[in-house]
């Protein structure tokens, strides 16, 4: 869905950001902006600034800036068509009408039924596990798990009775029907009976909130050795494991330095207990993305502690790539012996854990620690084969980092740190070329922080097109839209082009799809390299074309590994690649 023009010119002119962030801070003029300790961060002195003409924010502390729609993103954590919304709830406006209107209307009003049949059922589950006569049972087993009644009430843990329809009857009691309790995950429909029942029995329960504190959908863990352990709410209308984490919730209104990324219920509820109350669980294994962008809502670092078990481990891997693609900087918290989060701090307790936090690894050096698993290091064959894969790996890393993990493998496999350097030279590995452009502010700390360059720097070019109209003449004049990579980016510069001074980029993104308007949203996060708007352009570009040039050259250094290439062809390449070297210097 996108917002039409004239609704969201309204809800802007209704939502001044200077009323808006007065609600979360107080505000003091000085000189033609506002001020104030920042309300997303810590800080003493201020750095975030407002300015009302331009109804923009910017923190020169965390660098978050952009519209009042960024700025109730950023502080209630939410995506942003989810701050839409509420800023239209704040200012009493309808939402607009929509091509299928009526049937998107049904599709919301039954969701919200669901939600609350889910919060029906959280209630009677933790009813029975209270009940001294039904949870008894529960009880018992919750007590020699270390659960006490404070953790019972903070994550709303309750029981399933073991009966068939104990939860049917009372909710079909309440009016609701059995098709919306079998949608909503509470009930399972048997095909060739064609009967219902309930979903959870003999259980303990763990309902899973979403950030917004409503019940999607439940976990339920056996007290005996029955199999499986776990059962979990399938995909329904309101709920999809790969898009919640469960115990988020509880962070919504925190600011934190990191989350802790676990496996399951437990181990949240373990850790916290312990005192180490910033774990979420990715409630399965598999991390997707769009848990990773829900974490990149909340911190700028994740360290992932999965089981020490091979699952977890490997589940590690996966992890990782996909929590740097969004940003994040990752780090690895290793349990020995195989344990769970769980087990381990329930026996060396948080400052155990603390402990294993701060000897976390870098992503590439959990990397490289995985990768020798796959090798016998005790022998010389191993250890040989393990060293060319790893210095392979280590080729395409920047050179500091070369430095560093060389050592690392020096010291697993006893040979000599020049042998290896020369072995990962000799392997191809795609190296980084050195930066020679001159970045300004947040540019350069956002690229060092893992974000990736290229995108950077097109959300730079762009936000500086926005604040100078020089700048966009700049940018048109050398053609920077053949330049830009991003599809989102390319499309915005050029509606910007095209419209000039009328360009409004709250307007532009309202318009567009949610994945879209995520995507440029992020656009006006590069505030703080808008000290020279025209010379961060030139830099924008001139970045843009040397990185151009070097993919050019990297396609051509990949001909030459062809095994049909001959001699003449070779040499060609070979040529090619020089000047084309000679001319990005």
């Amino acid at each position: 869905m996108a917002f039409p023009s004239a609704w969201l010119d309204e809800l802007l002119h209704k939502n001044d950001i200077v009323s808006v962030v007065s609600e979360y801070v107080e505000l003091k003029p000085k000189g033609r902006k506002l001020w104030a300790c920042c309300p997303l961060h810590g800080e003493k002195t201020p750095s975030f600034s407002v300015s009302p003409d331009k109804q923009l924010f910017y923190c020169f502390g965390c660098h978050a800036g952009g519209t009042v729609i960024q700025f109730v993103m950023d502080m209630e954590r939410l995506t942003f068509y989810e701050a839409v919304q509420m800023l239209a709830n704040r200012a009493n406006m309808e939402l607009p009408n929509e091509i299928n209107d009526r049937e998107m209307q049904r599709q919301r009003a039954y969701k919200k039924r669901l939600i609350e049949a889910n919060t029906e059922a959280a209630r009677y589950y933790s009813g029975c596990f209270l009940n001294p006569a039904i949870g008894k049972d529960a009880q018992g087993y919750a007590a020699r798990r270390g659960l006490n009644a404070e953790i019972v009430t903070r994550f709303g843990i309750g029981y399933a009775p073991d009966t068939w329809d104990s939860l049917l009857k009372l909710l079909k009691g309440k009016g609701y029907s059995e098709k919306e309790l079998v949608d909503a995950g509470l009930l399972v429909h048997n095909a060739e009976r064609n009967t219902v029942y309930d979903a959870f029995r003999g259980r303990l329960i763990f309902p899973i909130l979403g950030v917004n504190g409503q019940v999607l959908g439940f976990g339920a863990r056996v007290m005996g050795d029955e199999k499986p352990k776990y059962i979990n709410t399938g995909d329904t209308p309101v709920y999809n494991k790969r898009n919640n984490l469960y115990g988020l919730y509880l962070h919504k209104n925190e600011k934190l330095d990191d989350l802790i990324m676990v496996e399951g219920y437990m181990d949240v509820i373990g850790l916290y207990k312990a005192g180490v109350k910033n774990a979420v669980a990715s409630l399965g294994t598999a991390l997707t993305q769009q848990q990773a962008r829900l974490l990149k809502r909340y911190v700028e670092k994740v360290y992932i502690c999965y089981d020490g078990d091979a699952a977890g481990q490997n589940a590690t891997v996966r992890g990782l790539d996909i929590l740097k693609a969004e940003g994040l900087e990752v780090r690895v918290i290793t349990i020995p012996d195989g344990l769970d989060p769980d087990e381990y701090v329930q026996v060396y307790g948080k400052e155990g854990f603390d402990r294993l936090k701060e000897n976390a690894l870098s992503l590439n050096a959990f990397k490289l620690e995985a990768m020798a698993k796959g090798y016998d290091l005790n022998d010389e064959n191993g250890r040989e084969r393990y060293a060319k894969t790893a210095c392979a790996f280590v080729a395409g890393l920047q050179p500091i980092e070369q430095e560093r993990y060389y050592r690392l493998i020096a010291k697993k496999t006893g040979y000599a740190l020049e042998a290896l350097e020369a072995q990962g030279v000799r392997s191809g590995g795609l190296q980084m070329t050195e930066d020679r452009t001159p970045i300004r502010g947040g540019f350069r700390r956002r690229i060092e922080t893992g974000e990736d360059p290229r995108d950077v720097t097109e959300r730079t070019l762009i936000l500086a097109c926005l604040h100078d109209k020089l700048a966009l003449s700049r940018a048109i004049a050398e053609n920077a839209a053949e330049l830009i990579k991003n599809d989102t980016y390319r499309a915005m510069f050029l509606a910007m082009c095209e419209q000039g001074s009328a360009f409004s980029a709250a307007k532009y993104i309202g318009e567009l799809d949610e994945k879209q308007a995520e995507t440029a949203s992020a656009v006006l996060k590069e505030e703080d390299a808008m000290e020279n708007a025209i010379e961060t352009t030139a830099d924008c570009i001139r970045r843009m074309r040397r990185e151009s040039a070097e993919d050019e050259i990297a396609a051509l250094r990949a001909k030459l590994n062809k095994p049909d290439l001959t001699a003449e062809e070779r040499n060609a390449v070979l040529k090619e690649i020089t000047e084309r070297i000679r001319a990005n210097k």
